[in-house]
């Protein structure tokens, strides 16, 4: 899934773009799915739907990392009013990026993909007395995390 993280957001951000254009759902509406998206899933609309955001990574996809890695933690921070409300719900969110300490090998790959941790020593995935990225109200669920982890440590999961 998460290597077709591309596809899946281009199909849904088309969507809710002609949604909105043909006021086929109206913006109210669009918030209320959000928000019961964020609720289950956390922040997921901004990377894995939003029209604006499938637009941001575009003309952002020739940045270097670091300037990629800052723009990312400020705009999937203060980017729109859905941005805000699962901004709000990472924390209490079903869907929680889980950590499997007895799998990892420190190998730091998770904290190096991450946008959340390479700008903020208070967060870490494996780093133990570290806050958790996937719980910060900027983390948008890109789950580059997730992925790059070669020991699987990392899952994203209904919460236990």
């Amino acid at each position: 899934m998460i290597k077709n993280r591309k596809h899946i957001q281009y199909v849904f951000a088309l969507l809710t773009f002609f949604a909105l254009s043909y006021n086929w759902i109206s913006l109210l509406t669009l918030l209320l799915i959000a928000t019961i998206l964020g609720v289950v899933f956390g922040k997921v609309f901004c990377k894995w739907m939003c029209p604006m955001g499938l637009i941001k990574e575009f003309l952002s996809k020739n940045q270097s990392e670091e300037a990629l890695k800052m723009s990312m933690y400020n705009y999937y921070k203060v980017g729109c009013p859905i941005s805000w409300i699962q901004g709000l719900t990472n924390k209490f969110s079903l869907f929680k990026i889980k950590f499997n300490k007895t799998n990892c090998v420190n190998c730091g790959l998770c904290d190096k993909t991450c946008y959340i941790t390479s700008l903020s020593d208070q967060h870490s995935l494996y780093k133990e007395k570290s806050l958790n990225p996937g719980e910060a109200f900027n983390c948008s669920k890109c789950l580059k995390c997730v992925e790059v982890c070669p020991q699987n440590s990392l899952s994203f999961s209904i919460k236990r």
